[in-house]
C-alpha cells in the first residue's frame, strides 16, 4: 500500500478530458425506419400454424361424425374403395 502515492499517479501528466459534442436529436424525416425480415423457415411456420387450426376443425368435425355414426357412409367407403384400387393397379 506504500506504494501509492496518490490518485493523480495513475492519469499522465498531459491528461485533459476531452469535450464532447452532442449531435442535434434527429427529426422523424432523418430517423431511421424498423424493418423486419422473416426467413422462409419463419413464413413456413406461419402458415403451417394456419393449416394447423384448420386441420383442428376438420378431426374435431369428422370425429363428432364418428361419435354420431354418420361418419361410414356408403358413398364414403365406395370413394375409398376406389382410391386403394387406383394406387393397386
Amino acid at each position: 500500500m506504500s506504494e501509492i502515492l496518490s490518485i493523480d499517479a495513475a492519469f499522465p501528466a498531459n491528461f485533459a478530458p476531452r469535450s464532447v459534442s452532442l449531435s442535434p436529436t434527429p427529426t422523424a424525416a432523418t430517423q431511421p425506419t424498423d424493418q423486419a425480415e422473416f426467413s422462409s423457415v419463419a413464413r413456413l411456420l406461419g402458415r403451417v400454424s394456419t393449416e394447423s387450426s384448420f386441420r383442428t376443425a376438420r378431426t374435431n368435425a369428422i370425429r363428432a361424425e364418428i361419435a354420431a355414426g354418420t361418419f361410414e357412409t356408403p358413398e364414403r367407403i365406395r370413394g375409398t374403395v376406389e382410391r386403394l384400387l387406383d394406387v393397386i393397379a
